[in-house]
């Protein structure tokens, strides 16, 4: 079965059904600002564990769009599957999202000889606040969705999520072994500047 593509109509939600739209956009915004204010006014170093403040709000933000997003593409396109598992996937994909920020934060330490992960015990209580923060926006994302959002509201958020699934999975469909090839390329890139990180590359003189 072939689901067509929502109507820019669809996604051009009335006023009245913006509500959860509104949510999601307040999400993004304070998961994209909160980091990059903290790191122009210079919070990181001068409040105390202010990182693991900015890795709860951006956990939840993230964990909190993903959710109201998957549930509204749920109910759009009739997929069999419960509130408790949406939260659980919401909670898994929240999880995942912190580990990628610490992987981030190693290959940044490991390259550019910084201080992001300054202990092990920094990293493991960075992944406990995320993990804190993820499992409440979870909760509160189903809890929004099923108590607090009105039909016509699913309805655009479901155009919305069926449009942000669509365009990717159309590309996947036409260039899938392009894409895969070129992913294969940045993470061997990734692995070989791991590895030569302050060592010497072969041929190349020692700075």
């Amino acid at each position: 079965m072939t689901l067509a593509s929502p109507s820019r109509r669809e996604i051009r939600a009335a006023p009245e059904s913006r509500r959860a739209l509104i949510v999601v956009a307040a999400a993004l915004v304070v998961g994209l600002g909160v980091p990059l204010v903290s790191a122009t006014l210079g919070l990181y170093d001068n409040v105390t564990h202010w990182g693991k403040l900015v890795h709860a709000v951006d956990g939840a933000c993230a964990a909190l769009i993903f959710g109201l997003l998957f549930l509204a593409w749920r109910d759009r396109v009739g997929e069999d599957v419960t509130d408790e598992l949406a939260a659980v996937l919401t909670m898994f994909f929240g999880i995942f999202f912190g580990v990628m920020w610490e992987v981030v934060e190693f290959i940044r330490d490991w390259v550019a000889y910084s201080d992001l992960q300054k202990s092990n015990t920094d990293t493991m209580t960075d992944f406990l606040c995320n993990d804190i923060a993820v499992v409440l926006a979870a909760l509160f994302a189903v809890r929004f969705y099923t108590r607090a959002v009105s039909k016509s509201e699913r309805e655009s958020l479901g155009a919305v999520a069926e449009w942000l699934v669509d365009g990717p999975s159309r590309v996947l469909d036409r260039h899938g072994f392009a894409i895969t090839i070129v992913a294969f390329l940045v993470i061997a890139a990734a692995i070989a500047a791991l590895w030569f990180a302050g060592r010497p590359v072969p041929g190349l003189p020692i700075p």
